[in-house]
């Protein structure tokens, strides 16, 4: 089967979220289909080397400029009139639709699917073909309505208001949409059309490539956070964690550090950096290393969607997890299993603060969480659902 997959990010290093996701599925994809690889490309990515090495696996892989979104251009602006939220209006590119219409024409593909929801305005040049959207994300839309008052709350409505017009007119026309977590599927469901096919394929952690290291030695009384803070629920998090919970945790044990990873752009985080015991590592070519000699990762995410990778690649290292629920939210975890689970900050450093004084805890919680991720959560797991679904909406077309 003949798969056009048409990226928002380009896949190549895998070095965020998306990416890591993007990369994983198109590879168990290729294991078994034909893939074209349109993707987004900002400036520096889709190098030479690197587009070479996802030829390795996609039969065509071809690369667009990015365009970036401008809330206060005029076409932002002019998308207030526009049934499409303004972001999707001022990030339209027309060369990526002409490439797109151009392999649809051309009959290059059995099966669009589109990578999360700035990819969803190109679907609707597929017309007469199986089509998916990849991971759609709305919580945090919904968060920004509910944190918003007066003029702000209403554009945020209007903002949710179009993008579930927007799916229920995709899925009306049998376009399928996957999720990686029940809550997500719940919010989607709200704007679909009887019928619709919503389903949750979770986040996957490569189990083989993360894995514990005998030769890791753990730092004691060492906390990590890895994510950037130029994403706003991991600076909310962090914030959190360094004002609230930190102090908590080094009233008993003085000596403990917090190492929070990944780069902090245009982020002032000079007053969180100058607290005691702080320290902003900026981006790190192996965070894997990182996490592996830390006695902890810490997880105290209080909005946003979606399952976190940050949970599942440290259950593969073998570090174990502190996290609140909104955290671990999607992943199928077990309190006191394979992870603790606390959302006040007393919790959160009394969990922390158990951790550290006991080794067989921390063994424990270690143990088990790997097994879980080798069994439920390894990419190979999940790309066989997406596949599953791929060829049973090709099926259902035939």
């Amino acid at each position: 089967m003949r798969i056009l997959f048409i990226s928002w990010w380009w896949p190549y290093p895998a070095n965020n979220g998306s990416k890591i996701r993007a990369y994983n599925l198109l590879r168990q994809l290729a294991s078994v289909h034909d893939i074209t690889l349109l993707s987004f490309a900002a400036p520096g990515e889709a190098d030479p080397n690197h587009v070479e090495h996802l030829r390795a696996f996609c039969r065509h892989v071809e690369a667009v400029p990015r365009p970036d979104y401008r809330p206060n251009s005029l076409r932002a602006t002019a998308g207030y009139l526009s049934r499409w939220p303004r972001s999707l209006v001022d990030t339209y590119s027309q060369a990526m639709a002409r490439r797109v219409s151009d392999l649809v024409g051309a009959g290059s593909a059995d099966v669009v699917i589109g990578y999360e929801l700035q990819t969803m305005r190109y679907l609707e040049l597929a017309r007469g073909l199986p089509t998916i959207i990849e991971e759609i994300e709305v919580t945090g839309y919904h968060d920004r309505v509910r944190a918003a008052s007066g003029a702000a709350r209403a554009r945020a409505q209007l903002t949710v208001n179009k993008l579930e017009s927007a799916l229920h007119s995709l899925m009306a026309r049998g376009c399928a949409v996957t999720v990686v977590s029940e809550q997500e599927r719940e919010l989607v469901l709200r704007a679909a059309p009887p019928g619709a096919r919503v389903e949750v394929i979770p986040n996957g952690v490569d189990t083989i490539r993360l894995r514990p290291l005998s030769t890791a030695q753990p730092q004691p009384f060492t906390l990590i956070y890895t994510g950037a803070v130029t994403y706003s629920a991991n600076l909310d998090a962090v914030t959190y964690f360094v004002q609230d919970v930190l102090p908590l945790v080094r009233r008993q044990f003085p000596e403990t550090r917090l190492l929070v990873t990944g780069g902090t752009g245009s982020v002032d985080v000079s007053a969180l950096a100058a607290q005691p015991g702080v320290t902003f590592t900026g981006y790190l070519p192996d965070v894997a290393a990182a996490v592996r000699e830390a006695w902890a990762v810490v997880v105290p995410l209080r909005e946003g969607g979606g399952t976190r990778l940050k949970v599942l690649e440290a259950m593969a290292l073998g570090t174990p997890v502190v996290s609140t629920r909104k955290g671990a939210e999607g992943l199928d975890v077990r309190h006191g299993a394979n992870i603790l689970l606390a959302d006040t900050a007393d919790a959160l450093a009394q969990a922390i603060a158990s951790l550290f004084r006991d080794p067989a805890l921390r063994a424990g919680l270690a143990g088990n969480a790997r097994r879980l991720v080798e069994e439920t959560y390894d990419w190979s797991v999940i790309g066989r659902r997406l596949l599953a679904l791929v060829e049973d909406m090709a099926a259902v077309r035939r």
